[in-house]
Formats: structure tokens, C-alpha cells, sequence
């Protein structure tokens, strides 16, 4: 066992020196991390489209800031998802108290989903420091794992679009955030405050459990591995921090089901969506092996960037001079991290229905020990170039820094990736709407207009309009195309310039 504080000693007589440089020579780092948080998620954020699920959660949350639904019946629209059970229902909770201050505007999503950018690159952060806080260089080294975090599978895209997995990243590394601190201060804490400590990490997994469901889980197996890769506290230490932690998360549910809204909740969520869909009966089954396949093309790019940045760092590089016990404690630092992103992942591998963003709270902790890997590599080569070069590859940084800062103002508004559908859903509005506030209720669909969800989320999220089959005969419009089979004798076409559907209006009666 490293002694504290020994880390330090055998990389730098003068710590306190080693620690500064160490955090200049880091700095165009954090300018890098700017620049990727620029293209890979604000350049989408500040498009006008969301991707569906985002968008159904806006609307959710909108209609229950307005009373429409309940905080245990949440309510979609008229015709789809009129309750709502196919997740637990806290980020809607969450995001209608934006809507109730701020207003029906589409901002209130797009701030809030970048609210959990932020929170969660900060608490990861400090989760990196926590572990390295004897070793300076690799300490400094945190915007690497936040960018290796940021280009693993699709967490920038998730970023961009609201996906429950970003509350989800919250709660998990702030649970986990507690018990590294916990532990890694083992021998200051008393019993006491470390069990207060447990308590709290499990009222964030039980939080967790309210934004997704079981696999927010995965935080209490924390204790666990730590004690396996470090060998401390004591086992019987971790065996009551982990009984805490689950006793609090049960307490929290027990507490829960005396209330009959949301004994309810819990029960359509469970034969809804949970148990249909692990037994495969819901959705297209893409697990077992096809999820095997996820898991490597997910965490792909930061495995890649680290091979690259290794070879480089072995043909180029100055061979570092590290004592036995600083490799071993970042062997061990790495291998708490994979564990960790392994806790996340591995039930998602079993699992018959899986999509390669379901990973995404696993990724960070995977994108981490791959940069306690190429850190050291990269610190190298930054502290040994000349001062000149670095100043100009600071200015380089801070240029495409600029210009793609200037990038993001240039998307800021524009449609996006949904840019037909969210024209044409304005251009039925302008039709069906006799004033901004005064829509049609229903609108009739046949054909793929049947069949396309998209459509059916935007006309919701910005106009309140609920679509439904044209067997329902509801509403005084129809919305179809060539493949609508039903007689539609009784409408006739406003001749509405649309992209991909034609408007029709019920002749009168």
C-alpha cells in the first residue's frame, strides 16, 4: 500500500511548484475541451430540433407546468401517451418548473439540457481530481477525460437533445462522487458522517431510479469495487456502506408506494415498459450479442485516441522514469474506473432491447481510464516543447476557439436536422389555429402521416395539436398522402403547400 501523499513525493521534490506547472501546461487542454463542447453539442443544441424523445419530454413537462396531467399521470397529448408510463417521471417534474417560470418557449429544454452538460462535466471533474489528488500531472490532466467522455458513443448527441440518460449522469456520478470522497478521506471520516455520507449517495440512487428506471442502479456496487481495487476501508466497512446505501434506496420506494398515485406510477411503468421489454415483447430485440457489438463501437474513439496518442508517445516521446508504486497506483486508479463503467454496463448486455445511447452514464467512467492512460503521454509533450511553440499553439487553440464560437451563433435558430416536419407542422398550424392560442384540439391522420411520430412531437410541443386515426373521425382536418387507404370522400384538399403530407378540410355537413 502507497502511503499518502508518497505519490507526490516520488514525482517531485517541490510539490507545490509541480502542481502550478502542471496547470499551465494544461491549459490549451481546456481550451480544446471548449472547442469539442462548440461543435459537438451547442452547434445542435441551438437548432430548432430536438430528437423525439427530448421533444416528448418537453411536452410533457410544458403540459403538466399548465395542469395538464398530473405529477403521476403525465399526459403526452390526447391521442398518444395520454398517460404517460414509458419512464419514471422526474426530469419532467424537473423541467416543468422551468416551464412554470419561464414560460411555454423552447429555450427552457435547451437550457436544461445543457444545465446537465454542465453539472455532470463538473462532478465528473471532480470525481478525477478526487482520485489524483497525490498526482498532479494527471490531476491537471481532467479536459481530456471530459473530451474522451464527450466523443464516446453518442453522449455529445444526448447532450444535444435532451435524453433522460443526462439527468441520469447527474445523479449516478454524484452518488459515486460521494463515496470516492468518502473513501478516499477514509481515515479522517468517523463512521458517522461516512454512513451520512451513504445515506445521501443513495437518496441520489433512489433520484436516479426516478429518471430511468433500474439502470440507475449501478452506484451502489461503488463501495464494492472500491475496497477490491484499493483494499480499503474495511470489508466490513463496505459491506454497511453498501447495505446503506441499498436500505435507503428501498426506504425511498417504501415510502413511495403508501401514496396511491404513486403506487400507481410504479405499477404501469412495470408492466408497461420495464418487464415487456426485458422479456422482449416491447420493441425490436437488439441485445445479447448485437449489444456486445455496441459496447466496443461505443467506446471506440477514446480506445482509438489513446493507441494513437501511446504510439506517438513511444516512437517521439522521452520515456517517463516512474517508481514502481506511482505505475501501480494508476493501474489501480484506471482499473476503479473501467470497473465502474463495467457496473453500468454489463446489465445493459443481457438485456434483449438496447440503443448504443443506453451506455452513455458507462461511457465517462470508460473515457476516464483511458486517459489516466495517455495523460502522462500528452503532459510529456506539452511540458517538453519550447515556450515559443506552445504559445502559438495557444493561439492556434483560441482561434478555432473563436471561430467556432462564431459557428455556434451562425446555427443559433436555424431548423436543423427536422427542418421539413418543423415547416410543415408550422405551415398546419397556420391553417388549423385561428389565433396562436386557439388550435384545434385533433387533427386526423392516415397514411405514413399515421406512422410518423415526429410529426405527431412537434405539432404537440409547440401547438398543443394531437393527432389521431382518421377512424376516429375527430377534428375538421385530415392529414395524409398516397398511401391513406380509408375514403376520404368528405374532404377536400386546401391546396397547402406541404413537403411531405397534403392538408385536407371536412366538407360541411
Amino acid at each position: 500500500m502507497v502511503a499518502s501523499g508518497s505519490i507526490l513525493e516520488v514525482i517531485d521534490t517541490k510539490p507545490k511548484q509541480d502542481a502550478v506547472g502542471a496547470g499551465e501546461v494544461a491549459r490549451p487542454l481546456w481550451t480544446i475541451l471548449a472547442i469539442a463542447i462548440c461543435l459537438l453539442v451547442l452547434r445542435r443544441l441551438v437548432h430548432q430540433s430536438f430528437f423525439l424523445d427530448g421533444a416528448i419530454y418537453a411536452s410533457i413537462a410544458r403540459n403538466l407546468s399548465e395542469g395538464i396531467g398530473s405529477p403521476w399521470k403525465l399526459q403526452f397529448s390526447q391521442t398518444m401517451f395520454s398517460v404517460f408510463s414509458e419512464h419514471p417521471p422526474l426530469m419532467m417534474w424537473l423541467e416543468a418548473i422551468g416551464f412554470r417560470l419561464f414560460g411555454d418557449t423552447i429555450a427552457v429544454e435547451k437550457g436544461f439540457t445543457f444545465l446537465t452538460l454542465v453539472a455532470s462535466g463538473f462532478i465528473l471533474l471532480k470525481i478525477w481530481q478526487s482520485l489524483h489528488a497525490n498526482d498532479p500531472e494527471l490531476r491537471a490532466g481532467g479536459p481530456v477525460a471530459l473530451a474522451m467522455a464527450l466523443v464516446a458513443g453518442r453522449v455529445s448527441w444526448a447532450f444535444s437533445n435532451g435524453m433522460l440518460e443526462n439527468l441520469l449522469i447527474v445523479f449516478t456520478s454524484l452518488a459515486i462522487y460521494g463515496v470516492v470522497g468518502a473513501y478516499g478521506k477514509a481515515g479522517a471520516r468517523t463512521s458517522v458522517s461516512r454512513t451520512l455520507v451513504m445515506i445521501v449517495s443513495g437518496l441520489l440512487v433512489a433520484l436516479a431510479l426516478l429518471t430511468k428506471g433500474p439502470v440507475g442502479l449501478f452506484p451502489v456496487a461503488t463501495p464494492a469495487i472500491y475496497w477490491i481495487v484499493f483494499r480499503r476501508p474495511g470489508i466490513w466497512s463496505v459491506v454497511v456502506d453498501s447495505f446503506v446505501m441499498v436500505a435507503t434506496v428501498a426506504a425511498v420506494f417504501v415510502v413511495l408506494w403508501q401514496f396511491e398515485g404513486a403506487r400507481d406510477a410504479i405499477t404501469r411503468y412495470l408492466s408497461i415498459q420495464l418487464f415487456p421489454s426485458l422479456t422482449g415483447q416491447r420493441g425490436i430485440s437488439r441485445g445479447h450479442w448485437s449489444a456486445v457489438r455496441t459496447f466496443f463501437r461505443v467506446n471506440a474513439y477514446p480506445a482509438v485516441i489513446t493507441l494513437i496518442i501511446l504510439l506517438c508517445d513511444k516512437r517521439w516521446g522521452q520515456a517517463p522514469v516512474l517508481t514502481r508504486d506511482v505505475k501501480l497506483s494508476r493501474l489501480r486508479i484506471a482499473t476503479f474506473l473501467a470497473l465502474v463503467g463495467f457496473s453500468a454496463s454489463l446489465p445493459l448486455l443481457v438485456s434483449p432491447l438496447i440503443s448504443s445511447f443506453y451506455f452513455n452514464p458507462s461511457l465517462a467512467y470508460f473515457a476516464s481510464a483511458f486517459a489516466v492512460a495517455c495523460v502522462p503521454a500528452i503532459m510529456r509533450a506539452l511540458r517538453g516543447s519550447a515556450a515559443r511553440i506552445r504559445h502559438i499553439m495557444s493561439l492556434g487553440l483560441l482561434a478555432l476557439l473563436a471561430l467556432s464560437v462564431v459557428l455556434v451563433a451562425f446555427n443559433f435558430g436555424r431548423p436543423g436536422h427536422d427542418a421539413a416536419t418543423i415547416a410543415d407542422a408550422s405551415k398546419i398550424a397556420a391553417q388549423v389555429c385561428s389565433s396562436p392560442n386557439a388550435c384545434e384540439d385533433k387533427v386526423a391522420v392516415c397514411g405514413a402521416a399515421a406512422r410518423d411520430w415526429v410529426l405527431y412531437t412537434y405539432l404537440q410541443r409547440t401547438y398543443k395539436i394531437s393527432l389521431t386515426p382518421i377512424d376516429a373521425r375527430t377534428g375538421g382536418y385530415l392529414i395524409v398522402d398516397d398511401s391513406c387507404a380509408a375514403d376520404i370522400a368528405s374532404y377536400r384538399d386546401t391546396d397547402l403547400s406541404l413537403l411531405n403530407y397534403r392538408l385536407m378540410k371536412k366538407l360541411p355537413m
